[in-house]
């Protein structure tokens, strides 16, 4: 692997030299955590639903939580877990059939498949691009229904600073500083969030373990910083190197109905990604871009005897520790030849390691797995109104070490994709995407069975979807969008944690289900009026042989969201927000059964006044009618928050 790695570095060296030219615009204008880069001609539409989702709406959204502008997004929903963590779904698929990125980075806990996103620090991002159906073969294994990247800030040209502090239920100090010094750039960001815990709007009917007011341990402290430095000495080349670094600890609020409660605390949860960023390219004719990174994660989950957190004697309290890490590369190559469009080719190396103890003065067990992935994606323009894009990609998963236990066998799977896009006109273009998506079991899912209670399985598949996607797209010059999508998406071989006799479970390859629904979204701007209007119908059903319900749990049937605002003349800004949920179906904690949940509509405001283009004071109510509202069963959301802020930027 070191000599695949010391490979790149020189091939991109060498083939980046150009001593004749110097840096152009057009580098500055690149930012090094993009994965695949798409015409921006106004005719030219996207072979797939891509949005970007750019800072200076993120930031009006959340300074804490950087999932919180994702739900403004058609086909996506954010749903706070059980264990307090935000966990996305996307047109019906849960987050671990979503590939997620920092800067073109593959992030996730290597045991479970799955990330908090709530933790990563908001400062650092500056934009969040999502690619949902069909995301290029260049993002890699792991992608059934699309892909999320986040974007971090990079250096400017011109030097650039911002400091905020806002208070609300908590206290957020974040400050960013970004420049350029010769051939180097730099962006440089931190910010520290902290809180005693959010308040609860009304008294809870039916709750055994909570009696309203302030939520019980719900606090946090959050701290996440970032460091990222690019080198550009030639005009066609460039290099970055990030570290991002994330220290977090928080409560785990236990679920109010239920008859075995849970006394957890995440006492530590730390990531750190080290990201070195390439990019070179030949005129328009070729383009290539790498990634090598490491990152590592570390988390201690701490199970108490009561709900004082200060003693751990029962038999039911544990110190649960994780100390993962990942490295890998990921490179990307595009180039024009004799066919009428480009060809882009990609691969991808990661290896994962887990290692857990599972309490005190437990030795730790160790796991290993590899992934690679080859693919290639042809795009073809035959006639100016018509382009097509197809691509195919091999993916294999190496188990490697379990513990000196057996391992499972390597795995492998051919994916595969076809889009067509017809612009009818330069104000409505059409498209069509057929793929073939599938997804590798987890550490968790296949090594599981050495935890003690739970029953091996060498005959675990992989996770594999066929999903199919139509849509038109009007715009009318920049004062009125509208996008609509239909979909329809069928799994096989979903993985389930099936409950067997004498207590023992296993992981099965059990699950069958359908995800079809439409997004609409539509924007109208009209002087300093804008307003979005999005509307998602998703109808998610389980088709499973021995299924109990034909519902899955946390995927709503309909998802309304509109949001005004208005900038006037004087600087004043004010946005408002409205979504409505409805059509959701929980887990019942006491009786594992499927029961419906109760639809909610929330209300939330922002406004704010900026003086002399430096200075920025600032507003924001969320949850305005102090609704009551769970978004799993027995885990209430916060009611009426007020929110006030000063953002100085120079």
């Amino acid at each position: 692997m070191r000599k695949i790695l010391i490979t790149v570095i020189v091939f991109l060296s060498f083939s980046s030299i150009d001593w004749a030219q110097t840096k152009s615009d057009e580098i500055k204008e690149y930012n090094m955590g993009e994965v695949v880069v798409t015409a921006n001609e106004e005719c030219v539409v996207r072979s797939a639903s891509i949005t970007d989702i750019l800072f200076n709406l993120i930031d009006k959204t959340s300074n804490v939580d950087i999932t919180s502008s994702l739900e403004l997004i058609p086909g996506l929903k954010i749903s706070s877990t059980s264990k307090n963590e935000s966990k996305i779904y996307m047109r019906g698929y849960d987050q671990r059939q979503i590939s997620i990125f920092l800067d073109g980075v593959p992030i996730y806990e290597p045991y479970s498949g799955f990330i908090d996103l709530s933790n990563i620090p908001v400062v650092s991002i500056e934009k969040v691009t999502v690619s949902k159906g069909m995301p290029s073969i260049l993002y890699g294994p792991n992608s059934m229904a699309g892909s999320i990247n986040f974007v971090t800030k990079h250096g400017e040209e011109k030097s650039y600073g911002e400091f905020n502090i806002e208070r609300g239920f908590g206290t957020n100090i974040s400050a960013g500083l970004s420049g350029e010094l010769g051939f180097f750039d730099y962006a440089i960001s931190a910010g520290y969030y902290t809180s005693s815990g959010f308040y609860i709007p009304e008294p809870i009917k039916n709750a055994v373990n909570e009696d309203g007011e302030k939520r019980d341990n719900s606090d946090f402290d959050k701290f996440g910083a970032m460091i990222k430095i690019g080198f550009n000495p030639f005009h066609n080349f460039d290099i970055d190197y990030s570290f991002m670094y994330v220290d977090n600890e928080k409560g785990i609020p236990t679920d109010i109905y239920t008859a075995k409660e849970k006394y957890w605390r995440y006492t530590e949860w730390k990531k750190n990604v080290h990201n070195i960023m390439m990019r070179t390219f030949i005129g328009s004719s070729f383009s290539m871009r790498a990634n090598m990174f490491y990152e590592n994660y570390d988390n201690v989950l701490d199970s108490y005897d009561d709900n004082t957190y200060t003693t751990q004697l029962n038999r039911s309290s544990f110190h649960s520790v994780y100390d993962d890490h990942s490295y890998g590369t990921n490179i990307g190559a595009s180039l024009m030849t004799f066919l009428p469009g480009l060809t882009r080719f990609a691969f991808q190396y990661k290896r994962d390691v887990h290692k857990e103890s599972g309490n005190f003065n437990e030795p730790f067990a160790e796991y290993k797995a590899e992934t690679v992935s080859a693919g290639i994606e042809q795009e073809l323009n035959p006639i100016d109104n018509i382009g097509m894009v197809t691509g195919v990609s091999y993916d294999n998963l190496r188990p490697v070490y379990a513990d000196g236990n057996r391992l499972r066998t390597s795995t492998s799977v051919v994916n595969g994709h076809a889009g067509l896009y017809y612009t009818l006109t330069c104000q409505i273009n059409l498209h069509a995407n057929l793929s073939k998506k599938s997804r590798f079991p987890t550490l968790k899912e296949f090594y599981t069975e050495t935890l003690g209670r739970d029953v091996a399985n060498p005959d675990l598949k992989v996770e594999k979807s066929i999903n199919t996607e139509i849509g038109a797209l009007y715009k009318l010059a920049n004062s009125f969008t509208c996008e609509l999508n239909l979909f329809y998406n069928n799994v096989e071989n979903l993985i389930n944690l099936v409950y067997l006799d004498d207590g023992l479970r296993q992981y099965q390859n059990i699950g069958k289900a359908e995800f079809k629904g439409v997004e609409l979204s539509s924007v109208f701007r009209e002087d300093n009026l804008n307003m979005i209007l999005n509307y998602t119908y998703l109808n998610s059903s389980n088709k499973s042989e021995e299924r109990e319900s034909d519902h899955l749990e946390y995927r709503p049937e309909h998802v309304i969201t509109l949001i005004p605002s208005y900038m006037f003349d004087i600087g004043l800004f004010v946005r408002g927000e409205l979504t409505y949920i409805g059509g959701r179906h929980g887990v019942d904690s006491n009786s594992y059964e499927i029961t419906s949940m109760e639809n909610y509509m929330i209300m939330s405001l922002y406004t704010s006044q900026t003086f002399m283009n430096k200075y920025t004071i600032y507003f924001r109510i969320n949850n305005l009618l102090d609704k009551y509202y769970e978004e799993e069963f027995g885990f209430p959301q916060p009611g009426r928050e007020l929110f006030t802020g000063l953002k100085i930027e120079w």
